[in-house]
């Protein structure tokens, strides 16, 4: 019965959270999905973002899309965020409280139907 009670006081406390296996840095990050398919080209993309962060301090972050602000963090040692948002080939950061950029990934838009290719010269003297 002791070593109960001893496993339950032991669940309690809480370790701090390691790095994911696949960082190798003190900040990392998982941004899901980076590439969105349209059927259309120049149309933009509307989909469920997913993010992840993990560094292995504090920190005071904010997550920008180019130059829009979408959500911050105070003393963190790691973050998430998802919304449905609509975008199109944009770069995702995550910056420090003096705008510095710590992370950054392109986010990509890609259409089914590739652009229509004219098979004749546009002019004829016939």
């Amino acid at each position: 019965m002791q070593g109960f009670w001893l496993l339950l006081a032991l669940n309690g406390i809480a370790a701090p959270n390691p790095l994911p296996t696949n960082c190798n840095t003190s900040l990392c990050w998982d941004v899901s999905p980076q590439i969105c398919v349209t059927e259309q080209q120049n149309q933009s993309c509307q989909t469920r973002l997913q993010l992840h962060w993990y560094s292995q301090t504090a920190l005071n972050t904010c997550l920008y899309m180019a130059e829009e602000r979408l959500h911050c963090w105070q003393q963190a040692e790691q973050g998430h965020w998802q919304n449905t948002i609509s975008w199109q080939n944009t770069e995702l950061t995550l910056r420090d409280s003096d705008n510095r950029i710590l992370l950054k990934t392109e986010l990509q838009v890609m259409s089914r139907k590739p652009a229509q290719r004219r098979l004749s010269s546009p002019w004829s003297i016939f």
